[in-house]
């Protein structure tokens, strides 16, 4: 019997793009101010964390669509390992290793 799966609830497209528009910022604080004034305003601290905060929610927000990307890239890959494995288990016996098996017995 099939289970019930519920629809994934789709992104909010207004948090998406501001969160974008977040990260954009804070790259441009970031990067502007060292360029302009030859040191960060902002410490070595925020210059990482700045950019690093609406990343993070962005991959937050957007993991369904990552995890499902990433599961089809890995189903992608997997026949050809198949391929690859079958062909050596298909190989035919060499007539010295049948007669060793038959040694064996």
């Amino acid at each position: 019997m099939p289970r019930f799966r519920p629809e994934a609830p789709a992104v909010d497209p207004v948090l998406s793009k501001l969160l974008w528009q977040a990260l954009g910022l804070a790259l441009l604080a970031v990067v502007l101010p060292p360029l302009t004034f030859g040191q960060a305003l902002l410490g070595p601290a925020a210059s990482f964390w700045l950019p690093a905060l609406p990343a993070l929610a962005l991959l937050t927000l957007h993991r369904r669509f990552l995890a499902t990307a990433w599961r089809a890239h890995l189903v992608r890959a997997t026949p050809r390992r198949r391929q690859r494995f079958a062909a050596r288990a298909a190989r035919p016996v060499s007539r010295a290793r049948r007669a060793a098996y038959a040694r064996a017995a």
